[in-house]
């Protein structure tokens, strides 16, 4: 009997530690850099420049999870099509409730999207300035329907981004606009505010949260930078627990460091470009921007002051390398050469075009004379970007062009690119679903102040067009030409230069918390900084047991 019992007891041990490696056990706590200067009582996800709310305090409708081929619904339990493609009602989960326990309904949706047909801020995606979404109709409780202009295959992927706001908190705000929802009061996996002061702000569970068993940590704790040479130190010492920042020499400096728990995964991410405000002399002048472009030695760029870990792009129809299945061959035929290093054709270009050095400085003044220097915008602390600006304007004297590096803080740079106020920044493309959501953030006119990328100054009607009207193709040789003529487009008019295509910088130790995505595991794309998919990352992690 003794031997019986001991056996039972050996097999019930060993049962209850399976279960305990299947399912974590509840607690710990994620530690994520922000560069702020200060942390606030404020928990809008529309108006987040942190990068702090969306996502975690609030959820979206559902996200396209690349890696994975897939739809991966959150708020949102499904969508359908109506046949005709003109409408597409969503389906909300049963049972969502706010943090504060008040029912989460069809109708907080239909007042999200009210609110974003009021203030521009709150239209995430543009769906209704530019259009495309011409009404919202609640149908039950649990469902609303988008009427679209056209028939549209496409516009989920927007949509899915939209999240629901509750109605019972922003119907008490003065002024939507600038209502900072300070109460937390969100969908998110983690609402409540158990600490915040400038420098550090503490997020915990949230009491109602739909997904049953998450999150699997007991909270959230971000920590103020001013910049990323903080957060490397930050990184070295074991401080925080995700990073997703440029490091140098990442194995020696990093990996090195605590191999049993710094690590590091690298996947493609989105291309990198020198924005021009072709609003302004002399990057109105296209022979201008194509001198400046191959005035640039991209491989030395990228050797140098990024260590190699990007991919030189020398592709000039706006996309990078995440997006390499849909470059077309012809434009990079016609127009590759915008993308080679040659200041012999560079000085060509400037001298045909009347940029000369008429006073004997040495360096070239504008046509009718007058000085001809700018500042390239670029974010203070921002380590691998303000060494490639600096090699840039080290190039552009090269071919007799002045240019200086204006390195300024955050806040500074995402306000003076969204009201098109600089001379070139340096800056980011949408990693999207597909090219086309891409292609939208660079041309589109409802995008311009809203979104940076539209800033340039390059629009037509054209190509307001073949963006609306993609989702109406159902062909694909169709979807073919449109995406063809909009790199075309790009390279012609060349509104941005491309330099390279990113890594997605992501770094993450083991010493506290277990779960990360990583090579052998990519179940989603390891950003923090992109809705749905920061939420994915979060709700897989769990304290080291």
């Amino acid at each position: 009997m003794k031997t019986l019992s001991r056996i039972a007891l050996s097999v019930a041990v060993a049962m209850a530690s399976q279960t305990a490696l299947a399912e974590p056990a509840p607690g710990g706590t994620l530690t994520v850099p922000i560069i702020t200067t200060a942390f606030t009582e404020s928990f809008n996800p529309y108006v987040d420049s942190a990068n702090t709310v969306a996502g975690i305090v609030f959820e979206p409708l559902a996200f396209i999870n690349a890696l994975q081929d897939s739809t991966h619904y959150r708020l949102a339990e499904s969508f359908e099509y109506a046949d005709d493609l003109h409408s597409i009602t969503y389906t909300l989960r049963e049972g969502l409730k706010w943090s504060d326990g008040e029912p989460l309904t069809a109708d907080d949706l239909l007042y999200t999207f009210e609110l974003a047909g009021e203030v521009a801020v709150y239209d995430i995606s543009g769906v209704l300035a530019s259009g495309r979404v011409t009404d919202v109709v609640k149908v039950n409780d649990r469902q609303v329907r988008f009427d679209l202009a056209n028939a549209d295959s496409t516009v989920h992927w927007d949509l899915n981004a939209y999240m629901p706001l509750p109605k019972h908190i922003w119907e008490q705000a003065s002024d939507p606009a600038t209502f900072t929802n300070p109460s937390a009061v969100g969908s998110g996996p983690v609402t409540e505010v158990s600490y915040l002061r400038p420098q550090q702000m503490e997020l915990c569970r949230n009491p109602h949260y739909f997904e049953e068993g998450r999150p699997y940590l007991d909270c959230l704790r971000y920590r103020a930078f001013n910049d990323n040479s903080q957060i490397q130190p930050a990184l070295m010492r074991d401080e925080i627990d995700w990073g997703s920042n440029f490091i140098a020499d990442i194995d020696r400096t990093y990996v090195d460091a605590n191999p049993e728990n710094h690590h590091y995964w690298y996947p493609a991410n989105d291309a990198i470009h020198l924005y021009l405000n072709t609003q302004r002399a002399p990057f109105d002048d296209l022979a201008f921007r194509q001198a400046f472009s191959v005035a640039l030695d991209r491989e030395a760029i990228v050797d140098l002051a990024a260590y190699g870990y990007p991919t030189v792009n020398d592709f000039p129809g706006g996309l990078g390398h995440y997006f390499e299945a849909y470059m077309d061959q012809s434009v990079y035929d016609d127009y590759g050469w915008l993308g080679q290093y040659d200041p012999d054709r560079a000085m060509a270009l400037l001298d045909e075009a009347g940029y000369t050095d008429q006073n004997g400085d040495g360096f070239r003044q504008m046509p009718d004379g007058s000085p001809l220097s700018f500042n390239i915008r670029v974010v203070n602390g921002w380590t691998d970007w303000v060494q490639t600006v600096q090699m840039v304007t080290e190039y552009l004297e090269e071919v007799g062009i002045k240019a200086g590096v204006n390195a300024v803080e955050w806040g500074v740079y995402d306000q003076s690119l969204k009201e098109g106020d600089y001379d070139v920044a340096i800056n980011w493309s949408l990693l999207s679903t597909h090219p086309i959501q891409t292609f939208n953030e660079y041309f589109h006119t409802s995008r311009i102040g809203q979104i940076w990328h539209a800033s340039h100054g390059v629009h037509s009607d054209r190509v307001d067009a073949l963006i609306s009207n993609f989702g109406s193709l159902t062909d694909e040789a169709e979807q073919t030409a449109t995406l063809a003529e909009l790199q075309r487009f790009t390279a012609e008019n060349m509104p941005f230069i491309p330099l390279f295509s990113n890594p997605t910088w992501f770094q993450y130790s083991t010493s506290r918390v277990e779960g990360w995505p990583n090579e052998d595991n990519p179940y989603v794309h390891p950003v923090f900084y992109t809705v749905g998919k920061n939420t994915q990352v979060f709700n897989n992690l769990y304290q080291k047991q």
